[in-house]
Formats: C-alpha cells, sequence, structure tokens
C-alpha cells in the first residue's frame, strides 16, 4: 500500500464524521449504514490512490480477524444473560435487592458493586452482564430514572476494567507501556481515587431526595414480588452460577474460557432446578427468555438475552472492525498521531495530547484496543527518553480506554446499549467515573513537575 500524506488521511476523517453526523446524528439511521458507506469509500480512496485491492482485502481482514475474540465473548454473554433469565438468576437477584437496597442509596450501591466486581472479574463486559443487569433490573423495578441508573453501572463497572490486576485490558496497557502491572496501578491512584471519591458523593447527592423506608415499594412493588415469585424459581442456587464466573475471574481464568464454563456450569444448574424444562433451558441460550404476560413493563424488564438479541450488534462489530483494520493498514492513525507529537514542548503538553490522541483513535478505530495500542506505541519513546513510562500507561488507561462506553460508535458503548437499553447519550452525564478520569488526567500535570522538551 503506497504512503499516503496526511491531507488525505484528513479527508479520510472528514467523511467519516460527515456520514455518521448526517446519517446517526441527523436522519437516525442505523449505525451500521453509516459505518458500511465509510467502509466502501475508504476502500475505493486506497485503490484510487495507488493501492492493490488484494491489500485492501488483506487489510479489511485482518481488522475482521481482531474482532473473533469480541464476538465469540457477546455470543457467550447473550447465551448467559438468556440462562440466568429463564432458571430465575436475574429475577432473583431482582426479588432479593427489592427488599435490601433503598432507593435513596440504590445509585451509589450499585456504582460500589459493581467497582468491586469488576475489580474481580477484570471485565467491564462480564460485570455489566452480570451484576450491572441484575441492578438495572431493580432499578427499573423501583421506577428509577433509567439513565442515571446505567450510568452508575457502567461507572463501576468500566472501574475495574482499567484498574484490576486480572483484567487483559489493563495488563495489555501496562505491556504497552513497557511498565509492569503493579506499577502502573500504583501511578493510577493519583486519579482513581479523586474520580472514585467524586463519583461516590455525586451518586449519593443524586438519591438524597428518593424515598425510604420500609413502605418504599408500594403496591406496585408488592405485584411485582408476587409475580417473581410465581413465575420463577426463587432459590440461592440459582445465584451459584455468576458467584461461579466471579471467582473463576478472581484467580485469573481468561475472560473465554470463564464465559464458557459459566455458561455450561449454568446450564447445569438449570437442568437440576427444572429438570422438566431441559429443551428450554437449552433454547434460552439462543432465544433468551420471551415472555408475553400483556403486561408491557414486566415483558421489558424480562425479555432479555439469547445470542439471537445481540446478532445486530455482532454485524455493527464486525463491519466497524473491517473499517479499523483499513484505517490501520493505510497509515491515518499514524499520521495524525505524529503530527501531534510535533506540538509538544513540555510534559502536561504530552499528557495532553496522548489524551487526546486514545479519544481520538477510540472515536475512529471504535474500541479500546486500538485507543491504547496506537498512541502508546507513537508516544513511547518520548516518554521512555524522559523515564516517565508509568505515566503513559495511567494516560492512556484514563482516557480512550475508558472513554469508549460514551462513543455512541464504539463497541464497547454498543455493548452496554445491547444489555441495558438505554441511550448513550442519556446516560453519558450519569457515568462520572468515565468523564472524570480524562479530566483529572489531563489536569493533574499541570501541577506535577513540568520538564521542557526543546
Amino acid at each position: 500500500m503506497p504512503a499516503i500524506n496526511l491531507r488525505q488521511a484528513l479527508l479520510i476523517l472528514v467523511i467519516m464524521a460527515v456520514l455518521v453526523f448526517v446519517g446517526f446524528g441527523l436522519l437516525g439511521l442505523p449505525l451500521h449504514l453509516p459505518i458500511l458507506f465509510q467502509l466502501i469509500i475508504t476502500a475505493f480512496l486506497a485503490v484510487l490512490w495507488g493501492g492493490d485491492w488484494i491489500e485492501v482485502e488483506e487489510m479489511i481482514l485482518k481488522g475482521l480477524q481482531k474482532s473473533g475474540p469480541i464476538v465469540l465473548i457477546l455470543m457467550l454473554i447473550g447465551g448467559l444473560i438468556g440462562v440466568w433469565m429463564y432458571i430465575g438468576t436475574i429475577p432473583t437477584m431482582v426479588f432479593y435487592g427489592l427488599d435490601l437496597i433503598s432507593p435513596r442509596l440504590f445509585y451509589l450501591v450499585s456504582f460500589l458493586l459493581c467497582s468491586v466486581v469488576s475489580l474481580a472479574m477484570g471485565t467491564g463486559f462480564g460485570t455489566m452482564s452480570t451484576m450491572g443487569l441484575a441492578l438495572f433490573s431493580i432499578g427499573s423495578s423501583l421506577g428509577l430514572p433509567l439513565p442515571v441508573v446505567a450510568g452508575a453501572i457502567v461507572s463501576g463497572s468500566y472501574f475495574g476494567d482499567r484498574f484490576s490486576p486480572v483484567s487483559s485490558i489493563a495488563i495489555f496497557t501496562a505491556h504497552t507501556a513497557g511498565v509492569s502491572i503493579r506499577d502502573l496501578l500504583g501511578k493510577m491512584l493519583g486519579t482513581t481515587i479523586p474520580a472514585f471519591a467524586i463519583s461516590s458523593v455525586l451518586y449519593y447527592w443524586l438519591g438524597r431526595g428518593l424515598e425510604t423506608g420500609t413502605g418504599y415499594l408500594g403496591s406496585a412493588g408488592s405485584e411485582l414480588l408476587d409475580f417473581v415469585s410465581s413465575n420463577f424459581p426463587i432459590t440461592p442456587w440459582v445465584l451459584l452460577p455468576p458467584l461461579f464466573i466471579i471467582l473463576a475471574a478472581f484467580f485469573r481464568l481468561p475472560t473465554l474460557p470463564n464465559l464458557a464454563a459459566g455458561l455450561v456450569f449454568s446450564l447445569i444448574i438449570g437442568f437440576i432446578i427444572l429438570p422438566g424444562e431441559i429443551i428450554g433451558v437449552l433454547e434460552s441460550t439462543y432465544d433468551g427468555l420471551i415472555l408475553d404476560t400483556g403486561e408491557p413493563f414486566l415483558d421489558q424488564l424480562f425479555s432479555r438475552g439469547g445470542i439471537l438479541s445481540l446478532l445486530d450488534l455482532l454485524a455493527l462489530i464486525m463491519l466497524a472492525s473491517c473499517l479499523a483494520g483499513i484505517l490501520e493498514g493505510m497509515g491515518v492513525f499514524t499520521l495524525v498521531l505524529n503530527t501531534l507529537l510535533k506540538k509538544v514542548q513540555h510534559l502536561a503538553g504530552l499528557v495532553f495530547y496522548t489524551g487526546l490522541s486514545g479519544i481520538f483513535v477510540a472515536m475512529v478505530g471504535c474500541n479500546q484496543l486500538l485507543a491504547v495500542l496506537l498512541p502508546g506505541h507513537t508516544f513511547l519513546p518520548v516518554y521512555r527518553e524522559k523515564k516517565a513510562q508509568r505515566l503513559l500507561g495511567r494516560t492512556l488507561a484514563d482516557t480512550g480506554l475508558v472513554f469508549s462506553p460514551l462513543i455512541p460508535w464504539n463497541i464497547n458503548a454498543l455493548l452496554v446499549v445491547s444489555v441495558l437499553g438505554v441511550d448513550v447519550l442519556a446516560y453519558l452525564p450519569y457515568a462520572f467515573m468515565n468523564w472524570l478520569l480524562p479530566i483529572i488526567t489531563i489536569v493533574v500535570p499541570f501541577w506535577e513537575k513540568r520538564e521542557n522538551f526543546e
């Protein structure tokens, strides 16, 4: 593939911005269409500018290949949610949660619980699809504003995604920056503690006016509890599958085999709890749970899960991965990042442009991995020269990595929407941890030791 220049790289990005803004933002078309058209246009331009179609095809296939593990993980998560709904795992959590959690503390408790679980599991995907989905169902049952509930769940879920010693993306970030995971986590405390504290205060503040006490559920809540207890097996045994996954993650079983083992274990529990419905339990892996009670609220609350429910998302992920592959292969990211690197003059500027680059790649590349990898490789020589690799790792983790769930077309945001059903722009203002971290990370170096690069 012949080298392209900065003007050509910027043209590609401008076209993409226009397509997404007009098609997705103004016309409300499915995001698949702007991404597909951008893929077609970019491939055409690559050939027009001297590339060979075989090379372009290889770049597209290379990008698609990278989406393989994500696709498998999402299929397993879809299957898990379907089985957990069918055998009563999520309904049991809702049943106990309605009795135990006060609305006044619900946002704070959701944030803290998801933070703890994500620390143990090391994955935002897994946390949101297990503990997060249960908390969302409870919040929905309580009649709480769903964007706020979703924001608290997203904040907590992605807390451990970047700060857990067993997180694959955190380990990858440390490796990219050339430091150990222990050194990286130590450096991240300076930004994590204030962001976590501020987020906790804000979630407590948002819930302070909500009703509390023994009567907050009212008659509607009592009817919901009766419905759950009458239609699902309410027993602590069905809570073993999520506990199994959390413990396996704590003992560092990788995400993919962990979810696969968790799905098999969930099916076994289902066969034991519902011996007369083995076929139904198996089918729920693909179809999920589909209720038709005549009550829209109940049907929407419990009709979830299954691989089938994620097919639309999987198609979008594959399209976005193909586009990211061709953009990376053409060197679009490298050209823009190297241009930013030339503007660096001091420590604060270096952190600012590194963070900006991480968010930029997360927006254009549509996933966390590229948001860490490309800025990390581009800026590493400068950080290494100044012996500041830990600062590089912190900046990568606190910007593109954690900001990804707030970008509507990013794979992480699409997962949130598919699991919780809340629009990205609706929960974005309430995902405090996710936008506080980039701000704090960029501001902190202005108080740290400055160092000229001239």
